[in-house]
């Protein structure tokens, strides 16, 4: 069962004050005033005693008010003094919070000093540890749940996330990129015939090939069981790394077994983003584009790649590319 003792019950009794102190109004969301508080009761702790025993001793407060003038101004300046003094070493307080508010709202680490030997520095390099532990820990986690567990690239998480930031830079700098479906042909049958051990061999290789490929600032994901995609910069060569990697699919075998290879062969559907179509539009262009590729297959047979923008203006007539 869980424990029904409230937060902090364990250490609350070390907090009376505070607590009492936050209970007032005034002093209630700031720590500098609470300290105000203390300063405050701390040098004029003398002047009251000073007043107290004039009273008490019946004395000619007259004759007194030059050192009672003295004192009022000596507690006075020692207020100021003790207060700056004290926000002064409420300052890695503040840092410390400013850190921790700083990392929960956008995940950037501190630089907070660690050479402080008293209660503050040991808060400070706590926190400055803590922080960095938990960062190296949550970049680890992403990296894992970001990766394909069979191929090691980017998994569908991954890549939709990808694909939100390359649409949000490339409307930012009106800077078009393109995407590339790519579909291992014959995949139901290849586990049929060769059992789920050859699939996932092949998959790895497909996965390997895309990503020796492409080039540097592109990127793949695996989409489905038999289906990637390849993020790609605009660039004149489009067509060329395109069938660069077609090329190396139907050149290089797969060994599913020792001794044993299968000649691969993909369809590809590529789309270039159009502005304000947004993730959904892009996406329904190179599926548009791979549906092509994949009658061309069923068709010719071989390795197939269609392009959105032939074929949604009919010319020229959707590129095949044998393999």
């Amino acid at each position: 069962m869980p424990s029904k003792i409230p937060p902090g019950s364990s250490v609350v009794g070390r907090m009376e004050i505070y607590r009492r102190l936050v209970a007032i109004p005034a002093l209630k969301d700031s720590y500098a005033r609470k300290f105000a508080v203390a300063a405050f009761v701390s040098a004029q702790t003398p002047l009251a005693v000073f007043i107290v025993y004039l009273l008490v001793a019946r004395a000619d407060i007259a004759e007194m008010y030059p050192l009672l003038a003295a004192l009022v101004l000596a507690s006075v300046a020692g207020f100021l003094g003790t207060l700056w003094l004290l926000r002064e070493i409420l300052v890695p307080i503040d840092l410390t919070a400013e850190a921790l508010r700083g990392y929960l709202e956008s995940r950037k680490l501190p630089d907070l000093p660690v050479t402080f030997p008293d209660q503050a520095g040991r808060l400070m390099e706590g926190t400055q540890y803590t922080l960095t532990q938990l960062n190296e820990t949550i970049n680890r986690l992403e990296r894992v749940s970001d990766s394909d567990d069979l191929t090691g690239i980017y998994n569908r998480r991954a890549g939709e996330k990808r694909l939100t930031e390359e649409i949000a830079r490339a409307e930012r700098d009106l800077e078009s990129f393109q995407v590339a479906f790519v579909d291992l042909n014959g995949f139901k049958a290849i586990n049929a015939q060769h059992g789920h051990s050859a699939g996932d061999a092949c998959i790895s290789h497909v996965a390997a090939l895309l990503q020796l490929n492409t080039r540097r600032g592109d990127w793949v994901a695996r989409w489905g069981a038999d289906e990637f995609v390849v993020g790609m910069h605009r660039n004149r060569a489009l067509k060329q790394v395109t069938e660069r990697i077609v090329a190396a699919i139907g050149a290089s075998p797969c060994e599913i077994t020792p001794g044993q290879e299968l000649m691969l062969t993909v369809c590809v559907g590529v789309a270039e983003y159009r502005f304000g179509a947004g993730k959904a539009g892009l996406l329904a262009d190179s599926d548009r584009a791979m549906f092509e590729a994949k009658h061309l297959a069923k068709d010719r047979g071989g390795s197939q790649i269609c392009y959105f923008h032939e074929v949604a203006t009919g010319t020229p007539k959707p590129q095949s590319v044998a393999a």
